[in-house]
């Protein structure tokens, strides 16, 4: 019984985009505002507090290979939880996450 409860955990979206997860769930909460007021700004927190930039673009990179939107917003819910929601910003999660992926790679 355990070794299965341990095989399900490991594939859980937000354990399979870790660096991802933890971008949302922290610097983008919709809990506090505490690396910032616009997307960007809070990106650049992510950055500047020497976070996986490398594999949070990564895995970005690899979510926005997906064309079936109605699989990546499930996908995406799943790993922000109730922490982050793109509606709420006037964004979709496609296009949240061409935003992030544009500021993340402008990384100096």
């Amino acid at each position: 019984m355990f070794s299965r409860l341990i095989r399900s955990w490991d594939n859980k979206p937000e354990k399979q985009y870790p660096a991802l997860s933890g971008m949302l769930r922290v610097f983008l909460s919709c809990h506090h505002d505490d690396y910032g007021n616009t997307i960007e700004e809070m990106l650049q927190s992510y950055i500047d507090y020497q976070m996986p930039v490398t594999d949070a673009r990564n895995e970005i990179s690899a979510l926005l290979k997906n064309e079936d939107d109605y699989d990546l917003n499930i996908i995406m819910s799943e790993i922000a939880g109730e922490e982050f929601i793109p509606a709420a910003w006037g964004e979709t999660w496609r296009s949240f996450l061409t935003r992030a992926m544009t500021t993340l790679n402008s990384e100096h």
